[in-house]
């Protein structure tokens, strides 16, 4: 075992005297050549011995003098990590942006003995605070509720209804043209019929569309207000307590009544919109309709003002491309940003998050992965591999997908051991 003899003769300071302990009978015999003077020092009891090619640990057992012959020498040492371990550390700073899993530079080590083996890894980590920048212009959005009023006409009528809706009336998928003005009153099921992504356009194609006071619209069996359209070619007005779902669009003003509870939207190509005092929330999921810009808008007008009545809370943005907004700095809750006419730069606090994982031959090693928010001081992993000879254990990481105006995720200080554990 050259290895272990280079040991002896160079590297003296990795022998160190230990108290005598209980010692089994050597598990390996090392040929050692027949010279007086190998060992170039006496080895007394207790001494250790790393043989550092191969991650073993010896003790001698028996004193031994550099007169001993082979034979004496080799039965004098005694394997003591007979669980085996292994280990690689590195104290460099180094960074990534992959939001792939990516291997930790210097974090891999290939094992020369099989088994079953604890795993560990434990490093500093920084993830710097981001932020994400963008700009937004009204008149772009103004443009936008062009394309999202003509994607909503485009799609085929299936039928025709009267001018009234609702008195307890069911309601099944389907676009229906209005003649003349619309309305609702009383309650009004719609039904998706557990179809997928079930559509409901009502146009009021010449005319307004207005709702009574306690109005109340109904979705069930699927029906979802992501995909529940009221268009009107006049004004909108939604009476005192009304409970309705859905995207209201009109070519006029749009004005809602005291307690009145919208989840979906307000939008206006004309007209100036009122609200107040109610709730306005955005609908969850995605729509069939591309609502581009205003994808997270409760409330826009291309063209008029945007007044707030009362304690009204709003779930969403809001914003006009020409008008003033007002009434919403003294009592409204708005859970959004609110867009005065013009372009406007955000800055968006991001909290990225990075992941790390252990890997075995290049597969992820199940539960393994451990996820780290914005910062830490460390990380850590641990896991439990069957490992065979030549089998490559790695630490790999990598950061989410939110966009961000730039940033990378740094570790430095690492370890990464891997301990035989059982037979």
């Amino acid at each position: 075992m050259k290895n272990l003899i280079i040991l002896f003769l160079f590297f003296p300071s990795l022998m160190f005297a230990q108290a005598p302990q209980a010692l089994v009978a050597p598990s390996v015999l090392m040929k050692i050549p027949d010279a007086t003077t190998i060992f170039g020092a006496n080895l007394g009891v207790g001494t250790q011995i790393y043989d550092i090619a191969n991650d073993k640990l010896y003790a001698v057992k028996t004193k031994i003098i550099y007169t001993e012959t082979i034979t004496t020498a080799a039965a004098s040492l005694s394997l003591i990590n007979t669980a085996g371990y292994s280990s690689v550390t590195a104290s460099s700073i180094i960074s990534t942006t992959s939001t792939t899993d990516v291997v930790i530079t210097d974090m891999t080590k290939t094992l020369v003995e099989a088994g079953m083996y604890s795993i560990h890894f434990n490093g500093q980590l920084n993830i710097p605070a981001a932020n994400y920048t963008t700009g937004f212009s009204t008149a772009t959005a103004a443009a936008d509720l062009n394309l999202i009023y003509n994607d909503i006409m485009a799609i085929p009528v299936t039928g025709t209804h009267a001018l009234t809706f609702g008195s307890g009336e069911t309601l099944l998928p389907g676009v229906y043209n209005v003649s003349g003005a619309a309305s609702i009153a009383g309650t009004l099921t719609l039904n998706g019929n557990n179809e997928i992504n079930p559509i409901f356009i009502v146009r009021a194609n010449a005319g307004a569309f207005n709702t009574g006071a306690g109005t109340n619209v109904i979705l069930t069996n699927g029906a979802t207000a992501k995909n529940v359209f009221w268009i009107a070619d006049g004004a909108v007005g939604l009476g005192a307590s009304t409970n309705i779902s859905g995207t209201l669009f009109s070519h006029g003003a749009a004005v809602a009544g005291a307690n009145t509870t919208v989840n979906g939207r307000l939008l206006t190509t004309l007209g100036a919109i009122s609200f107040g005092e109610g709730t306005l929330t955005l609908p969850t999921g995605n729509s069939i309709i591309n609502f581009r810009s205003l994808s997270n808008f409760v409330i826009f007008t291309s063209s008029g003002g945007v007044a707030n009545t009362g304690a009204s809370v709003y779930n969403g943005d809001i914003g006009t491309a020409g008008g003033a907004i007002t009434g919403f700095a003294a009592t409204a809750t708005v859970n959004g940003t609110i867009f005065q006419s013009g372009s406007t730069t955000l800055v968006t606090p991001i909290n990225h998050m990075a992941t790390f994982s252990l890997y075995k031959n290049g597969v992820l090693i199940p539960y393994s992965s451990r996820t780290r928010v914005e910062l830490p001081s460390d990380i850590s992993l641990l896991a439990l591999s069957k490992i065979e000879v030549d089998d490559t254990i790695d630490v790999r990481w990598k950061i989410d997908e939110q966009k961000s105006d730039g940033i990378e995720i740094s570790v430095l200080n690492r370890i990464l051991t891997l301990i035989r554990v059982g037979n």
